[in-house]
């Protein structure tokens, strides 16, 4: 804080005032310091990640062959959720504006689609030595897991595509349980 006081040179007085002061710098200095370690830390902190933010069905449906790897639901981070929003929107309405659903949302027929096909799956003697799940988007199934023989994932793909209102059927299957699941896998 500066000293020197300021002297008045209109001769009848000879009045001292004191110094003006200055502002302190250093709150503002702080403040810009915890701002920018803030700021970094956010940025380098990973971001979240979001299980299954839609609630498209994801579920197991059978369990038969031990030592499958387990697939990952599906997850975003909060950017890749917002950019899938759009498409997510465009591809359920557009199902509708072609008159090819009777919903006005693609995604709206998933889960009646998941009640009809897991049971299905689950019965089926065909697919006892199986670890199979599934994942349903806008009418689309996935299937990912292990089979014990090639012919099973032709058989899993036949009856997804017997499942009234499905549009498409998509397969990740490993035959047995050993190799690199075509799948991105479950966090431990």
């Amino acid at each position: 804080m500066p000293t020197d006081p300021i002297r008045l040179g209109d001769g009848s007085a000879n009045r001292v005032l004191p110094a003006r002061r200055q502002p302190r710098r250093w709150p503002a200095l702080a403040s810009a310091c915890l701002l920018t370690g803030l700021c970094r830390w956010v940025a380098a902190a990973p971001p979240t990640v979001l299980i299954n933010p839609f609630h498209d069905p994801f579920e197991q449906a059978t369990q038969g062959l031990a030592g499958c790897p387990v697939p990952s639901p599906p997850t975003y981070t909060q950017a890749e959720m917002q950019e899938v929003e759009h498409h997510r929107v465009e591809r359920g309405n557009s199902c509708y504006l072609a008159g090819k659903c009777r919903l006005s949302n693609s995604f709206l027929y998933d889960r009646g689609i998941a009640r009809a096909l897991l049971p299905a799956l689950r019965a089926d003697p065909q697919l006892r030595n199986t670890s199979v799940w599934m994942l349903v988007q806008g009418r689309f199934v996935q299937l990912f897991g292990c089979v014990s023989r090639q012919e099973q994932i032709a058989h899993l793909e036949a009856v997804a595509h017997a499942t009234p209102q499905v549009q498409a059927v998509l397969s990740d299957v490993l035959v047995g349980t050993h190799g690199k699941p075509p799948y991105p896998l479950a966090s431990p």
